[in-house]
C-alpha cells in the first residue's frame, strides 16, 4: 500500500485508514515501472471553493509516454495553491519511492516559479510545502517545468477524478433509453428545450445538454433525440 504524505488529508466522507487511490482511479497506486531512466510526471491540483473540497492528481509516463503510475487524491478542505503543492509532493514521493529522476511538469505557474525560485513565497503554510518539494527535486535529481494546461491534460483528469469519483463509462447510443422527439421545443436557433418532468436545454450547436446525465458522461437521450430529430 502506498503511504501517504503526512500533508494529506484525506477527504472528510472517507475511510482515514484506507488508500482511496484504486477506489477513484483503478489501477493507480502501484507503480508498473520496471526498467531504468528518466520519467515525465505531471501534477495537477483543484479546489472548489478555495478553500473547499479538494483533489490532486498526478502521472508518471516513461519514455513512451505509456502511464506506470496514477494517482487521485482527496485532500479534504484545501485552497488551490495548497491542492497544486501537494499533488506535486504525492508525485515526488514516489519518484523517490521508485529511485529514480523525473521531468515534472505542472500548469500551476505560482508553484513552479515558487519552487524554481523565481518567485517568493510570502504565506507560511505554503512555504513548508514548498521546502519539501525542493528537499525531495534535490534528492531525487528531478527537473520542474510549467506547461500549459493542454499539456497537463492526464494529471486534471485525474484531480477532478479525486474530487468527484471514477467516470462514468459513456453508454452506447443504442443503451441509452430513448426521449420523445415531439417533447423538444426550438427555442431560438440550435437551442431546444426538453419538457419532461424536469426541462433540460439542449444546444446542437456545441452538443450540450443541461440534464444530470450529460453533466456527468457528454451524453444523454436529450441530445440523442435532437440529433436524430434535427439531423446533427
Amino acid at each position: 500500500m502506498r503511504k501517504k504524505s503526512p500533508e494529506v488529508v484525506s477527504n472528510q466522507f472517507l475511510d482515514l485508514d484506507s488508500d482511496w487511490t484504486d477506489v477513484l482511479a483503478p489501477g493507480a497506486g502501484s507503480s508498473r515501472f520496471s526498467g531504468k531512466g528518466r520519467l515525465r510526471g505531471h501534477f495537477d491540483g483543484a479546489s472548489r471553493g478555495n478553500p473547499g473540497e479538494a483533489g490532486a492528481g498526478a502521472i508518471l509516463v516513461d519514455d513512451q509516454g505509456v502511464p506506470v503510475w496514477e494517482c487521485a487524491q482527496p485532500l479534504g478542505k484545501r485552497t488551490n495553491n495548497e491542492a497544486e503543492y501537494l499533488a506535486l509532493l504525492l508525485l515526488l514521493e514516489e519518484v523517490e519511492r521508485l529511485g529514480l529522476s523525473a521531468d515534472i511538469r505542472g500548469d500551476s505557474r505560482l508553484v513552479v516559479n515558487q519552487v524554481t525560485g523565481r518567485w517568493k513565497i510570502n504565506e507560511p503554510r505554503l512555504r513548508e510545502l514548498a521546502d519539501r518539494a525542493m528537499e525531495l527535486l534535490r534528492r531525487t535529481k528531478s527537473s520542474i517545468s510549467w506547461v500549459p494546461r493542454d499539456q497537463n491534460a492526464a494529471a486534471d483528469r485525474l484531480s477532478n477524478i479525486a474530487l468527484d469519483g471514477p467516470e462514468e463509462p459513456a453508454r452506447p447510443f443504442r443503451e441509452r433509453a430513448a426521449f420523445d422527439q415531439e417533447k423538444l421545443e426550438r427555442v431560438a436557433g440550435s437551442i431546444f428545450i426538453a419538457h419532461g418532468t424536469e426541462d433540460y436545454a439542449v444546444d446542437l450547436l456545441h452538443n450540450a445538454c443541461t440534464c444530470p446525465a450529460f453533466q456527468r458522461s457528454r451524453q444523454c437521450k436529450h441530445l440523442d433525440a435532437a440529433r436524430l430529430r434535427f439531423g446533427k
